[in-house]
């Protein structure tokens, strides 16, 4: 059996369904609750209605991408959306900015990489924030073309809890830059490539460096389809033939990365947690993917990539 470790304890991957491989469950990056901000995600109302309705439609899990330095990550309601919805939530551990609006982080900052891998590891095999719900996987980041010597010592101890636990690791790419730049990171300190991820490479729509990235065992993520104000779908789509055409599509997992009032219905937008099951796979089977491979994207992709390996 392989175990994905959510925030209602360990299951069996298979339990997982259909997956959203980067999501905003609860963050509140200026206060919590802040009606009139677009960053916050934080509304008790709001963010359940979101859940039950991603439920219905048949969603399986949602794999929550704030780590510590989110303001608003919040196990404990993470926990209790899950039970009152049914749908699977992973939570992680980890790092992604020292920038204004990523202000949790402070007692990072004079921590040495031995000290913030205890953290790590901490809260993957003891609980987050004083309780017993784990994180299932860890974050890492840089910035476009960049990373701060902030983000290179997390991401090195991130590397090395997800090696020692055997849980997987996923990183925010700025604008779906220094991805190869964060394979050397991780390579260096031992993790394993196939436990490694990074998402929002669609964001840079370059199919060779994309292949790169593949080509050394690593998964990648596409979470902007909808997002047409970057460039249409059609681009993304373009992308994924090419590469499910050249062997990569065990490797890639598809999501929408909604971290705004303004990309969910509940609050008056769109397009919701909904959206990729309900047009953009439809859109894919209607260009010529197969059922198989759009089930690959959605089901067996996550639940290989987040099972602990050890």
């Amino acid at each position: 059996m392989s175990t994905v470790r959510t925030v209602t304890g360990d299951i069996d991957s298979k339990e997982m369904g259909f997956t959203m491989a980067h999501e905003h469950v609860f963050m509140d990056l200026t206060g919590h609750g802040n009606a009139d901000n677009e960053w916050s995600l934080y509304r008790w109302k709001e963010q359940l209605e979101a859940a039950q309705i991603y439920a219905a439609d048949g969603g399986g899990t949602l794999i929550d991408a704030n780590p510590r330095t989110h303001d608003g990550r919040d196990v404990a309601r993470m926990k209790v959306l899950s039970e009152q919805t049914g749908v699977k939530v992973v939570a992680c551990t980890g790092f992604v900015k020292d920038t204004p609006g990523f202000t949790n982080c402070q007692d990072l900052v004079n921590k040495s990489e031995d000290e913030i891998y205890e953290d790590y590891v901490r809260e993957i095999t003891e609980g987050i924030d004083g309780t017993d719900i784990k994180a299932g996987w860890v974050k890492g980041a840089s910035m476009y073309m960049y990373i701060s010597p902030m983000q290179l010592k997390c991401m090195r101890a991130g590397a090395r809890a997800a090696r020692d636990t055997g849980v997987p690791m996923h990183t925010h790419t700025e604008i779906g830059t220094y991805g190869l730049e964060q394979v050397e990171i991780i390579k260096s300190v031992g993790l394993d490539t196939e436990q490694f991820c990074c998402a929002h490479l669609d964001r840079n729509p370059d199919y060779w460096y994309h292949k790169k990235i593949l080509d050394q065992g690593c998964y990648i993520i596409y979470d902007g389809p909808g997002k047409a104000k970057y460039y249409p779908d059609s681009v993304r789509v373009d992308l994924l033939k090419r590469l499910c055409a050249d062997g990569y599509g065990d490797k890639i997992m598809l999501c929408n990365d909604m971290g705004k009032k303004s990309h969910h219905t509940v609050y008056g937008y769109g397009p919701g947690w909904c959206w990729i099951k309900d047009k953009f796979i439809p859109r894919l089977l209607d260009e010529g993917f197969s059922e198989e491979q759009c089930h690959k994207f959605m089901y067996d992709n996550p639940q290989r990539f987040y099972s602990i390996r050890k």
